[in-house]
């Protein structure tokens, strides 16, 4: 009996010793640095070197500012957040990082991941209506671009809403107050390859460096790979 196969695979040739040895890490790293065309030593160096650009500045982002300002808000006053998230690797990872940095900086905070049979992906309308019976502020992570009728719904109930998302943006942005996508048209930011927690973690630096008087937590690149 002989198999079809549809899907052809095509794999890389090795990278030379020469470059094995530029890469002292591990020899599967520079292999996959040799796959990605990263060929020369100073290639390498800039490539595994995270910049100031990268880590310092979170307000290239649009919209970072009034997010933060309402963060900051309802954590004054007492609000509680709650941080809605994917069930995918990227979705989880945001929602973990994001309930993290704002505990640090003294909220009172929440998440909510819907379920991947019975919910699907992204906002849905019921589960914001429950979180709305006790949340004031809803921040999103790795969802919510393109959910327009939902984010309506829920300022209709009187939930704030900060969208923050990495996925490609619709003919129309959200409703919220605030909302963070890297591929926004008119956002600042160069990084617009940033993953959903890569977006959380801009916001996570944001308000803890704003609450800083609050909070003596810090938060690493590594936390968001």
């Amino acid at each position: 009996m002989t198999l079809q196969q549809s899907k052809h695979w095509q794999i890389h040739p090795p990278a030379p010793d020469a470059f094995f040895s530029g890469v002292p890490e591990h020899p599967l790293l520079a292999q996959v640095l040799y796959n990605r065309g990263v060929r020369t030593p100073e290639d390498v160096t800039q490539f595994l070197t995270v910049s100031d650009l990268v880590v310092d500045n979170p307000y290239r982002l649009r919209d970072m500012v009034p997010a933060v300002q309402r963060i900051l808000q309802a954590i004054e006053t007492g609000e509680i957040i709650c941080v809605y998230g994917d069930f995918d690797a990227d979705g989880v990872t945001a929602t973990a990082l994001l309930v993290n940095a704002l505990q640090a900086a003294g909220a009172r905070v929440g998440s909510y991941i819907p379920d991947r049979v019975d919910e699907g992906y992204g906002l849905n309308l019921d589960a914001i209506t429950r979180i709305a019976r006790q949340a004031t502020l809803m921040v999103t992570v790795d969802c919510g671009i393109r959910s327009v009728a939902e984010v309506q719904h829920a300022r209709e109930l009187g939930l704030d809403v900060i969208v923050t998302d990495h996925h490609s943006v619709g003919a129309h942005l959200p409703p919220g107050l605030a909302v963070i996508n890297p591929r926004r048209a008119d956002c600042p930011s160069k990084f617009a390859e940033l993953a959903g927690v890569g977006v959380a973690y801009r916001l996570a630096q944001a308000v803890l460096r704003a609450a800083a008087h609050r909070s003596h937590s810090a938060l690493t690149p590594e936390q968001a790979a």
